[in-house]
C-alpha cells in the first residue's frame, strides 16, 4: 500500500491567502518527513472552491521543498491550455523533482470554468483527447507536427524540455463514469478514483457502483490484452482522525459540508440555473438530484462513507473495506479541505501514519498471505 494527501488549496477567507499557503508547505514538508508516499494537487478556476490555476507552478515549489515524495496532479484540466505548453511545464516539473511527477488528467466538469475561459463544454471530450495525444507526441518525439480540430502546429517544432521519466510520467486517469473507466483500460492510464465524485452521482450506492465500474475495466483490460492488475489504483477520501470519534465528527462537520455544498453549486451555470451539458448528462442530473434529494448533509455524508470523521479503529474499519472493495493500491487522504486550521490537519496527518496507517498495511498484507497459506 503507498499513501499520500491531497490539497485543493481551499481558502474560503481570501484575506489570510498568504499565511495559508504557507501553512500548506508546511504540510507537504510534514508529508515528506513522516513518510507519506505521494502528494496529490488539483487546478480551479474563478472560486475559492480552489485557488491553484496551475498546478504546475505549486508542484514545482513543492518540488523543492521536498526530497522524496511523489507529486502528482488531480488532476490536469487538458482542454484549459494549448498542449504544447502543458507537456513543456510538466517536463520541467519532472527535472526539478528529479523525476517524482505522476500524471493525472481530465477534461473538468465545472460550467463556469468554461464560460470564463470561452472554451465549449460539450466540446470537452474531444479536447481532452485531442490534447492528450499532442502531449505525448511532444514527450515522446524529437520534433512536433500536427493538425488537428482544435490545436495545429504546421511547422516541426523541438518541443523542449523533455521529462526525466522515460517514455514519459506516469499517466493516471480520473474516473468516475463506465466511459472513464473505459478509456483508462484502452490506454493503460492509472485510475484516480475518488469518494466525493462518485458519491454526488450514485448516493447511497457509490461503492458498490465504483466496485461494478472497476469490475468492468478488468474486463474490458482482458479484452484488450492488458493486464487488468497492471495499472495502479488511487482512492482519493476526505478524512479526519481523532483519538476520539465525537469530537473528530463536530470539528470536521462543518468544513466537510462546505465542501461539498460549494462542488455542488459548481455544477449549475454561471445565473445559478440548472443545466444538463451535452456529454455531462448522467453526472450533472444526478448531482441536481443528490443536492435536492438532501444528500449533502454531514449526517448522510458520514453514513455513507462521502467523508470520514473518526478514532483510528473507524478510519481503519473504513480504509481496509474500501481497499478489499476496489483493490486499492494508494489511498490519498484529504484532510485540509474548506480551510481547516493547519493545527488540525498536523495533528490528523501525525495520528493517521501512527495508529491508522500501519494497521492498514497490515490488515492488507494479511489478506494477501491467505491465498499462500491456504495452498500450502
Amino acid at each position: 500500500m503507498r499513501w499520500g494527501i491531497f490539497s485543493l488549496s481551499q481558502i474560503p477567507d481570501q484575506s489570510v491567502r498568504v499565511e495559508t499557503m504557507d501553512e500548506h508547505m508546511e504540510q507537504y514538508r510534514l508529508a515528506d518527513d513522516l513518510g507519506y508516499d505521494s502528494i496529490w494537487i488539483a487546478e480551479h478556476l474563478f472560486s475559492t472552491y480552489g485557488i491553484v490555476t496551475s498546478s504546475q507552478v505549486l508542484m514545482s515549489a513543492i518540488a523543492r521543498v521536498t526530497k522524496r515524495v511523489r507529486i502528482g496532479s488531480a488532476v490536469v484540466i487538458v482542454p484549459f491550455n494549448h498542449p504544447i505548453r502543458t507537456a513543456g511545464d510538466f517536463a520541467l516539473v519532472d527535472i526539478l523533482s528529479h523525476g517524482r511527477l505522476d500524471f493525472g488528467v481530465g477534461r473538468a466538469y465545472q460550467p463556469h470554468e468554461f464560460v470564463g475561459l470561452g472554451i465549449q463544454m460539450e466540446k470537452s471530450r474531444e479536447m481532452f483527447n485531442e490534447g492528450m495525444d499532442i502531449i505525448l507526441k511532444a514527450w515522446t518525439q524529437d520534433t512536433l507536427t500536427y493538425k488537428g480540430q482544435f490545436w495545429s502546429v504546421p511547422d516541426p517544432v523541438e518541443v523542449l524540455p523533455k521529462p526525466v521519466q522515460k517514455p514519459h510520467p506516469p499517466l493516471w486517469m480520473a474516473c468516475v463514469s463506465p466511459d472513464s473507466f473505459g478509456f483508462a483500460a484502452g490506454n493503460g492510464y492509472h485510475l484516480q478514483m475518488a469518494a466525493p465524485f462518485s458519491y454526488r452521482i450514485y448516493r447511497e450506492h457509490w461503492k458498490d457502483k465504483l466496485q461494478e465500474n472497476v469490475r468492468g475495466y478488468e474486463r474490458m483490460c482482458v479484452e484488450r490484452g492488458r493486464d487488468p492488475h497492471a495499472a495502479k489504483r488511487m482512492m482519493l477520501v476526505p478524512i479526519y482522525v481523532d483519538t476520539d470519534r465525537e469530537r473528530a465528527q463536530s470539528t470536521y462537520g462543518g468544513y466537510v459540508t462546505w465542501f461539498y455544498d460549494k462542488v455542488s453549486g459548481h455544477q449549475l451555470s454561471s445565473k445559478k440555473e440548472e443545466i444538463i451539458v451535452k456529454g455531462y448528462e448522467i453526472a450533472m442530473a444526478e448531482n441536481i438530484r443528490t443536492r435536492k434529494e438532501g444528500y449533502l448533509t454531514f449526517d448522510k455524508l458520514s453514513k455513507y462513507g462521502a467523508a470520514v470523521a473518526s478514532d483510528p479503529d473507524g478510519c481503519v474499519e473504513y480504509l481496509v473495506d474500501l481497499q478489499e472493495r476496489l483493490g486499492v493500491d494508494e489511498f490519498v487522504l484529504w484532510t485540509n479541505l474548506a480551510g481547516l486550521p493547519h493545527e488540525l490537519c498536523e495533528k490528523s496527518m501525525r495520528l493517521m501514519m501512527k495508529e491508522v496507517i500501519p494497521r492498514v498495511n497490515e490488515a492488507v498484507a494479511a489478506k494477501l498471505r491467505r491465498p499462500r497459506q491456504a495452498a500450502q
